[in-house]
């Protein structure tokens, strides 16, 4: 079954957790300018990758829920191969293609393919955090579109734009997502005033997007940011989550974007509060549910838990919203 129907058919969809996080803090790798990718090419990484889709690919056997697994893609666009030594034209597609059969070929192995998708993952030209720099639509679009067209060549399930913080490279990544044919989500980042890092209301955000591009995507989903953020940000503006924000890929810590630029060492909160959280956000129509930075195997298994048979085991209460 194709990823998108899978998506409208199925109650709830487990995404990956952290992958980054995990290399830097588990594993002690290094991550100059958070390229992933670089660990595809060492033998001791490249097992570290594979331990860690392997860990979260098996919670999706364990509670036979499907899950969307991201390729490591994120800094994989030209700028960022050049950044680590590669040759950006030239190594754009091997580079995407690798990090795309990883897990495929790991998928295979588990015999996972009724139930693991995989996502080719595009993430911001520079700063994941600040919007300051970002390119606006026109330049966003033929930036990206080649990136995009390399995964959507790769085999992947569905393209995602990740941690966008500007609304003009959104729309330009959007546009270029449409270009492939494929179904693809957005993914910005939002404080919890609801807003993106520009200032863009989401609601805003997601209505110009659906009017201005040919194909619009599947779902927005907020990415790398707490559970908690979030609820806040339900609360106090027109949420938009009802029809068109299916998706979340939560921090496990609830500090704000500004002070975990400023951590010296990782924050993984609590996984149980983490899942709680999730559950609020699935009752407001978020289905697609992972984690991001600082989470691990807890806050997936957490949630997947919860959601055994399809049905939340626990609510949050109203008192832990707040």
């Amino acid at each position: 079954m194709e990823f998108a129907e899978r998506l409208k058919s199925e109650p709830v969809f487990l995404a990956e957790g952290a992958i980054g996080t995990r290399l830097i803090y588990e594993f002690k790798r290094e991550m100059p300018d958070f390229a992933e990718f670089i660990h595809l090419y060492d033998p001791a990484g490249r097992a570290d990758l594979i331990a860690i889709y392997r860990s979260y690919m098996e919670i999706a056997a364990e509670y036979d829920l499907p899950m969307l697994v991201s390729a490591i893609t994120w800094r994989a666009h030209p700028e960022g191969l050049a950044r680590q030594g590669f040759d950006a034209p030239g190594d754009l597609a091997r580079v995407n293609g690798d990090a795309v059969a990883i897990i495929r070929d790991l998928r295979r192995e588990l015999r996972l393919e009724h139930n693991i998708y995989i996502a080719g993952v595009i993430g911001p030209r520079f700063d994941g955090y600040d919007p300051a720099g970002a390119p606006d639509a026109a330049t966003a679009e033929a930036y990206h579109l080649p990136q995009a067209q390399v995964l959507a060549a790769s085999g992947v399930d569905v393209l995602s734009a990740r941690t966008f913080t500007s609304m003009g490279e959104l729309l330009g990544v959007a546009r270029a997502f449409a270009a492939t044919g494929l179904p693809y989500v957005l993914a910005p980042v939002i404080d919890a005033d609801g807003h993106l890092r520009d200032g863009t209301p989401l609601a805003e955000a997601v209505a110009r997007i659906d009017a201005e591009v040919s194909r619009p995507p599947l779902h927005f989903f907020i990415g790398c940011v707490h559970p908690a953020h979030v609820v806040a940000a339900a609360n106090g503006m027109s949420w938009p989550a009802s029809d068109r924000v299916h998706g979340l890929h939560g921090n496990a810590s609830a500090l704000s974007h500004d002070e975990l630029d400023k951590l010296d060492h990782l924050d993984t909160g609590d996984p149980e509060d983490f899942a709680d959280r999730v559950v609020d956000l699935h009752g407001r129509g978020v289905k697609l549910l992972g984690g991001c930075c600082g989470t691990d195997v807890a806050h997936i298994r957490a949630v997947a838990r919860r959601f055994t048979s399809g049905r939340p085991e626990t609510k949050i209460s109203s008192s832990t919203t707040r």
